[in-house]
């Protein structure tokens, strides 16, 4: 018996050695890949058929991965994530600038493309997120406390979407700064995550108890607010 697809994935890659080895990986863990040597041709395929995620180089011919992130942004929310060779901060700012979901740096081994490909589907996989008066809904990015809507930028929806997953346990300061930023914590971001959860506090506004509690000498937790189904 045939194995159900798990995802439609657009591969986006002009070197014909690492698309053929993405979508080995891919294929072999249950993806159904569809492969794209430039931009141009990426986007020919987003207009026509459904993907899940779209995977994509930043050096490409016709239009930079930059540029297609964009256009895709314009017709479809599916995630993007990128896999470039370009893997300084400031390359890594501007991809997520661009709209990305995350980002990849070449070289990679297997494992950490399929971890982060599953984490990505998990987290843009449709339904609902909730505790208490907070209600996350996937796929759309929407986010409510109670009748109102809060708007929150991409390290903020990371952030909440990590603390509704672990509620009522402790996530470490350098876990979320990982999860929000997609990169390893360096120590100076201890202060870029409190100045972050300070004003995410300030969005979601003040409830009882508050959503977000600080762990001393930890990081945060989200208080389950869920009632007792036993």
């Amino acid at each position: 018996m045939t194995e159900p697809v798990k995802a439609r994935i657009l591969l986006v890659e002009d070197e014909p050695q690492m698309l053929d080895i993405c979508d080995y990986i891919l294929t072999g863990a249950g993806y159904l890949v569809v492969g794209s040597p430039d931009a141009e041709t990426a986007l020919q395929h987003v207009r026509a058929q459904h993907f899940d995620l779209a995977l994509c180089d930043i050096m490409l011919p016709n239009a930079s991965g930059l540029t297609l992130c964009r256009r895709i942004r314009d017709s479809t929310d599916i995630p993007v994530c990128f896999l470039s060779a370009k893997g300084t901060p400031e390359e890594r700012v501007a991809g997520f600038e661009a709209g990305a979901d995350d980002y990849i740096v070449k070289p990679f081994n297997a494992r950490e493309l399929l971890m982060r490909v599953a984490v990505i589907l998990r987290r843009n996989a449709q339904g609902e997120l909730n505790n208490g008066p907070l209600v996350l809904t996937r796929g759309s990015n929407t986010v409510r406390v109670g009748h109102r809507r809060v708007p929150v930028s991409d390290a903020e929806l990371r952030l909440l979407v990590t603390l509704l997953e672990h509620r009522g346990e402790p996530v470490s300061w350098r876990d979320l700064v990982a999860t929000a930023w997609l990169t390893e914590a360096p120590e100076t971001g201890r202060d870029m995550l409190k100045t972050t959860i300070h004003r995410l506090r300030a969005k979601l506004g003040d409830t009882e108890p508050p959503l977000i509690v600080a762990v001393r000498g930890e990081g945060y937790l989200m208080p389950d607010l869920l009632p007792d189904r036993r």
